[in-house]
């Protein structure tokens, strides 16, 4: 079934016999994925990559395959931003737990063209992979791979408007997070994005709203100064989270408390992405965020401004008089 932007496809596994694995080809269309004995894409093989992207369904391959004896489950598309990561790499890992479906001998991803994945999981996302993955050896596929068995599970979430996940997926992904990490953190979070490299992706004035959520009681926290384990354990922690929209915000709703409260502030104008997590947080903790919009259009700030804009001033109005402050 060649999967649909507009709706998130029920949970289904397709085995293929005598599958080849196929890595990301270099271009646009990042055609990679799965092919049956015969040589045809597997369509359901396709990884949502984007808001209307899709991996492209790969050729077959000019020389012989490499031969991977055993059971794979293909997993999709692995890349070094962690976000992407989160929605492309994990979503079909559900179908471990899934009743009769086979157990693999392990996990095969797609590294994203140009990209040393390997580097990344050793780096920083191995120990969620590997807690997810149920301590199954995973193979990076970076040559066309012949194997026994293919396990192809649909997506169980991913962007826009598959965000909310599946009831499968939902599942799977709290109780194997929760399970291995336990609760350590402050009951009142505030993810902060100011320390992130690129100014792009700050918060303008950052700085005076940590200042405010820290009066307030709040422990602040930089997710990328900490360990995947220890982020899960903040926000497992954590009975009041607030922050801008990023990847946190992917991250934390697998694993927070459902009754918990939970504040997002818009950081860009591009609607349709701030929604998607606000449905992605509903889903996964069955929480209906506070949202505000109140720093949506404020631009960076120039290096001879010292006034803060009123837009956070806002902000802090909106915070208080939502009980936040």
């Amino acid at each position: 079934m060649i999967p649909d932007p507009r709706r998130l496809p029920p949970a289904r596994i397709e085995t293929v016999s005598g599958a080849i694995l196929m890595p990301m080809a270099p271009g646009r269309g990042h055609a990679c994925g799965v092919l049956d004995a015969e040589g045809r894409a597997v369509p359901a093989a396709r990884t949502r990559i984007g808001p209307r992207r899709f991996t492209a369904d790969p050729l077959a391959p000019a020389d012989a395959p490499d031969v991977l004896p055993g059971c794979w489950l293909y997993a999709g598309v692995g890349r070094h931003h962690f976000g992407h990561f989160l929605l492309e790499a994990l979503p079909r890992l559900w179908a471990l737990d899934h009743p009769g479906a086979p157990r693999p001998d392990g996990i095969a991803l797609v590294p994203m063209a140009g990209r040393d994945i390997a580097a990344v999981l050793a780096r920083r996302l191995g120990p969620l992979l590997d807690i997810l993955g149920q301590g199954l050896p995973v193979h990076l596929v970076q040559r066309p791979t012949r194997v026994d068995v293919a396990l192809v599970p649909s997506q169980g979430f991913g962007h826009r408007e598959w965000s909310h996940g599946t009831p499968e997926a939902r599942a799977y992904m709290r109780r194997h997070l929760c399970a291995a990490v336990a609760p350590d953190g402050p009951e009142r979070l505030y993810v902060s994005r100011r320390r992130l490299k690129n100014p792009a992706q700050q918060v303008p004035h950052e700085r005076r709203i940590e200042k405010w959520m820290s009066r307030g009681g709040y422990g602040i926290v930089h997710p990328e100064r900490h360990s995947i384990v220890e982020q899960i354990a903040c926000y497992r922690a954590a009975r009041v989270i607030v922050g801008p929209d990023g990847s946190a915000f992917h991250l934390a709703p697998f694993v927070m408390d459902t009754e918990a409260r939970v504040g997002l502030i818009q950081r860009r104008t591009r609607q349709t992405s701030f929604d998607a997590i606000v449905r992605q947080v509903a889903g996964f903790a069955g929480i209906t965020p506070w949202t505000t919009a109140a720093l949506a259009r404020l631009s960076a700030p120039t290096a001879d401004t010292s006034a803060l804009p009123p837009e956070l001033y806002q902000l802090r109005r909106e915070l208080q008089a939502a009980g936040f402050l």
